[in-house]
């Protein structure tokens, strides 16, 4: 049986090499081969050697260690040293955010990624002052996606929350199992808190999360109508990305607390 000692130093271990994504569809079952974007931080940024040992992640709770066996600007091939598969998480929470400003969105996803959420759909609403679609949908997908991948290697967390495509508010709300906990962030006045309601139980949450100016009172009542509970966040008016970090710190404790099952390694 391995000492504390020992346990420490394997952690510090993990936590020192260095980590790349490889999504799930190209994982191998002995060598691992990561390009593009992973290949070039792998070999130009990071300048990693043949024999280092690093790494790889797919995101959907899978981590291999592994040593670089060939390595060039395009391509990197490490051999698999062993595997760990965590379980799935205890509870899912899902966050449906509308669509806010570039900047503030993009940190918004990087730490929906930290907080462990499960997935992330961006929602467009009337006050939404972002509207996007074609080719300029597509690549900001991609970014935001990116961004999520960069946040998860930072902070050593095995999962990538599920990056969903924009859709309209009324598509969203009809989408959504009629069965599931659904909670809204609102101003209304005697709304109660998140740490008033129960979560005994409960495997899975959804967290919609208005714009700049909030819901309009006609999309607030659709909400409604489709099951979401209005809460409030405190007597403080919270900008749109600090509403949706507070729902998600504050639904991933009262979610622990409420299991009865053991809490998963990882949020």
């Amino acid at each position: 049986m391995a000492t504390t000692g020992q346990l420490i130093e394997s952690f510090a271990f993990i936590m020192s090499l260095s980590r790349f994504y490889l999504a799930p569809l190209l994982w191998q079952a002995e060598t691992l081969v990561f390009s593009g974007d992973e290949a070039a931080h792998c070999s130009r940024v990071l300048r990693r050697q043949i024999g280092d040992q690093i790494e790889v992640f797919d995101g959907a709770g899978r981590v291999a260690t592994a040593t670089i066996i060939t390595l060039s600007k395009n391509s990197v091939h490490a051999a698999i040293n062993s595997i760990v598969q965590h379980e799935p998480r205890a509870a899912d929470v899902h966050l449906l955010q509308a669509m806010i400003k570039a900047e503030p969105f993009e940190w918004l996803l990087e730490k929906a990624t930290e907080l462990g959420a499960s997935s992330v759909r961006p929602v467009m609403t009337q006050r939404s002052v972002v509207q996007l679609s074609g080719d300029q949908l597509e690549k900001k997908w991609l970014k935001w996606q990116r961004h999520m991948i960069e946040s998860a290697k930072q902070c050593h967390t095995p999962w990538v929350p599920q990056l969903e495509r924009p859709a309209d508010l009324k598509s969203v709300l009809h989408s959504l199992p009629a069965d599931v906990f659904k909670v809204m962030p609102s101003l209304t006045q005697n709304t109660c808190g998140l740490h008033d309601l129960s979560f005994a139980g409960k495997t899975s949450v959804f967290a919609l999360i208005g714009p700049e100016g909030d819901f309009t009172s006609e999309e607030e009542a659709l909400a409604k109508k489709h099951g979401f509970q209005s809460v409030t966040l405190g007597p403080l008016i919270l900008r749109a990305e600090t509403a949706a970090m507070t729902t998600l710190a504050i639904l991933g404790h009262e979610l622990r607390r409420g299991l009865s099952t053991n809490e998963p390694s990882f949020p």
